[in-house]
């Protein structure tokens, strides 16, 4: 891992206008740029946006292909940054919640998000693997929203090389046409950003990773999400965090991998110390 700048969007995608979603994450991934970023991370379906409907299928495409992929690819390469994006997958006959990682040259991969939540099991397909991905400057892997609740989850990642963890949400707060009122919202980001880092911080003490977290927030035209975007590093400290605030907004900090050989030459570091015989129960299927 080399030292670099990661930057984190909260942003408000809304329903049924993929071009609004587009444009924001073009603002951003310049400004990104403009602030010497080597990575702009955007929450879970970004692109597409995130609600409980089928219709949230309605601009799926598959990977590395259709108007967002080849969006978000050409401002990769204009601005020689990797761009994290969430989007709503088509494949297989059948869609995912994916994110996918596109560099200056094009697709890198993808990951779909392995436990649905909530309604989300109406409409996309669950994924069946955790994928890290070597970006030259880092090994990033990525947990979409509830796959990030799951401690093993994060175990699997760090055990194939992740050094970074990327953890995009649209966690929402209410269900179907609940607008929730801008203070009832407010209070909503408050909770969430006094939680952090919460297991977060244990998770990437645990595997000796970073972690970067970018949620979407606001009413998207369905429903509405509660927002948040920070930074934790791999001692479990949080580095940066997004203000209370309602509105489309960028975080960035500065990974340091001396910071992670800190945590790695840690006497109690459990990545190192665990006993992987003894856990078969882990596993086992009742």
């Amino acid at each position: 891992m080399q030292k670099f700048k990661i930057a984190t969007v909260q942003m408000n995608a809304l329903k049924d206008d993929l071009q609004h979603n587009l444009d924001v994450h073009v603002r951003f991934i310049e400004q990104a740029a403009g602030a010497g970023c080597a990575l702009v991370s955007f929450p879970e379906t970004s692109a597409t946006a995130h609600y409980g409907s089928p219709e949230v299928n309605k601009f799926a495409e598959p990977a590395g292909a259709g108007p967002v992929y080849r969006t978000l690819a050409e401002q990769a390469k204009r601005h020689g940054i990797v761009v994290a994006y969430g989007f709503a997958e088509e494949a297989r006959g059948t869609y995912y919640n994916a994110h996918a990682l596109v560099g200056p040259a094009g697709l890198i991969g993808i990951q779909r998000k392995v436990h649905s939540s909530g309604d989300e099991y109406y409409v996309f397909r669950m994924g069946r693997s955790f994928e890290v991905f070597d970006l030259g400057f880092c090994r990033v892997g990525t947990l979409i929203c509830y796959d990030s609740i799951f401690s093993e989850s994060w175990r699997v990642l760090a055990l194939k090389g992740a050094e970074l963890i990327l953890a995009p949400h649209a966690g929402r707060k209410g269900g179907k046409d609940r607008r929730v009122p801008p203070e009832g919202q407010l209070e909503n980001l408050r909770q969430h950003r006094e939680q952090m880092p919460g297991p977060w911080g244990v998770f990437a003490a645990e595997n000796g990773v970073f972690c970067g977290h970018c949620g979407q927030w606001g009413f998207n035209g369905h429903s509405t999400h509660k927002g948040g975007a920070c930074v934790v590093d791999p001692l479990g400290r949080m580095i940066a965090q997004g203000p209370l605030q309602l509105e489309d907004l960028m975080i960035t900090a500065e990974l340091d991998p001396a910071v992670q050989q800190e945590a790695r030459a840690r006497s109690g570091y459990t990545l190192r110390t665990r006993r992987p015989e003894m856990y078969g129960e882990l596993t086992r299927l009742e």
